[in-house]
């Protein structure tokens, strides 16, 4: 320690190292970081079987993760696919008149895993909601509104694939 600091302040510099050794201790860990183990690298993702958005979304989270990722399929150690990827939007409410004035909107992903020879997670499935509130006086500002749940829900969906994969694979 240096000499001459007032103890306010070694209490305060002494106080961060102890928050952070309980945090790490706790099992804390920021949010979408995830716990992927290192045999699942180098992942092929299968980008054919998705959107360009969702596929944007799972490689950022993946590298984040520390997992590597290859575009060669006879190079990976394993492999996500995408089975399923849909979009729907049912009425909710109607107005007096027989308008809709609320939608459901629903995002629905279905994956799988597969580690070498061994498949870890089959038929994955998700299913997100939001609702939508529809004005008729700013039919494009509710669109935008549509467009920006779907990809909040498309980004819930990408760290719960991650979760999900971060479960099974404890056993690896």
């Amino acid at each position: 320690m240096i000499i001459g600091i007032r103890s306010g302040r070694i209490g305060t510099a002494l106080l961060l190292p102890v928050l952070l050794a309980v945090l790490s201790a706790c099992g804390f860990h920021l949010r979408g970081s995830y716990q992927l183990p290192p045999q699942l690298s180098p992942l092929y993702i299968d980008k054919a079987s998705m959107s360009y958005s969702l596929y944007r979304e799972l490689r950022a989270a993946m590298l984040a993760s520390g997992i590597e990722l290859t575009m060669d399929t006879a190079a990976a150690a394993s492999e996500l696919r995408i089975t399923r990827e849909s979009r729907s939007r049912a009425v909710q409410s109607v107005d007096s008149s027989g308008r809709a004035r609320e939608y459901d909107l629903k995002y629905e992903l279905g994956f799988s895993l597969k580690a070498g020879e061994k498949l870890i997670i089959d038929n994955g499935s998700l299913s997100l909601q939001r609702n939508l509130l529809f004005d008729p006086e700013s039919v494009l500002g509710v669109a935008n509104e549509q467009e920006s749940l779907y990809q909040d829900m498309m980004r819930d969906g990408t760290g719960l694939i991650l979760l999900r994969i971060q479960a099974a694979t404890k056993k690896l």
